[in-house]
């Protein structure tokens, strides 16, 4: 019966079928990893949501999966990634920046447990792509007097690192001082920065993007919506570009990002949104919609919400 309402299983099945399309291209990390372009997120989920999210995704054709240590859902995220075959999926997930960063053996110390604790409740032997959070949050950033402490955190990621517990590593939220305090003992360059990015920063904000080239840096957006800013979502700028392609603003928004050779992260607890969310690949936006969008100064945001330069 048509009228019938759909179920979440068939509604799935019914979007899976329509996926033929999409795709998921990857790009490659500084260290040889392939990493898929769009990730499905989970901040802000339960592990209940979470559990269910990741399934969703994962039968709509996405194979990244992003969580954190923070989220407090890894378990849920760990229960549905063991339906599915470990080298089938990419994931990623983070532990939080030093909280005492004055005190940098115990900055070692507390990554150590707290990496353990993520492949505890992930239940997997290695993560794909771990990640520091955030710099230090009391003192916040990366100021001078972090430094020790960011180094020790930074030399415990690498023994996992080089432990195979985690294929790549990285950062989050991390401006130049923190990397120019990295540089000092690392032996292991980060093969991933992420971010805030979104339509309304431009090309370039505060000089973060070329400076991470420049490292051989992937730099990853999150808050691809600028946390769902009614400009992006409704505004005149993506909905027109959008017409023009038979795309949604959001869709235009997501495509701004990868089409400049940006990994993206996106998330809904909609499948409907995650299917069109993914379903980037077939199409190209004109490099006048590009500069258009490259050239919008709303939403204004930020790379990171503790440092500036």
């Amino acid at each position: 019966d048509p009228a019938m309402p759909m179920t979440t299983t068939s509604m799935l099945a019914f979007l899976s079928a329509g996926l033929a399309g999409a795709v998921d291209p990857t790009i490659t990390l500084n260290n040889g990893v392939k990493m898929p372009l769009v990730g499905a997120g989970t901040w802000q989920y339960n592990s209940t949501t979470a559990y269910q999210s990741v399934i969703d995704a994962i039968s709509l054709g996405y194979t990244h999966i992003d969580t954190a240590n923070d989220y407090k859902n890894q378990d849920g995220v760990g229960k549905a990634l063991a339906r599915y075959n470990r080298t089938d999926y990419f994931l990623t997930t983070k532990i939080p920046g030093c909280t005492t960063p004055l005190l940098p053996k115990s900055c070692y110390k507390e990554t150590k447990k707290q990496m353990d604790e993520d492949l505890q409740l992930l239940n997997v032997d290695y993560v794909d792509l771990m990640l520091v959070h955030f710099p230090p949050t009391i003192p916040p950033g990366c100021g001078r007097g972090n430094c020790k402490g960011i180094q020790e955190q930074w030399r415990a990621v690498e023994e996992l690192y080089k432990a195979n517990k985690t294929r790549a590593i990285g950062v989050s939220n991390y401006c130049q001082s923190c990397f120019e305090c990295l540089k000092e003992t690392l032996t292991v360059v980060p093969a991933v920065n992420q971010v805030q990015y979104h339509v309304g920063m431009g090309t370039d904000p505060i000089g973060l993007f070329s400076y991470c080239k420049e490292l051989g840096v992937v730099m990853q957006a999150y808050s691809p919506l600028g946390n769902g800013s009614p400009e992006l979502i409704h505004g005149n700028l993506t909905t027109s570009i959008g017409e023009k392609y038979n795309k949604s603003s959001v869709q235009v928004a997501l495509k701004w990002i990868v089409q400049g050779g940006y990994p993206v992260l996106t998330k809904s607890t909609n499948p409907q949104y995650l299917k069109d969310d993914i379903t980037l690949f077939d199409f190209t936006l004109s490099d006048d919609d590009m500069k258009a969008l490259n050239e919008a100064t709303k939403p204004s945001g930020k790379p990171s919400f503790l440092c500036s330069s």
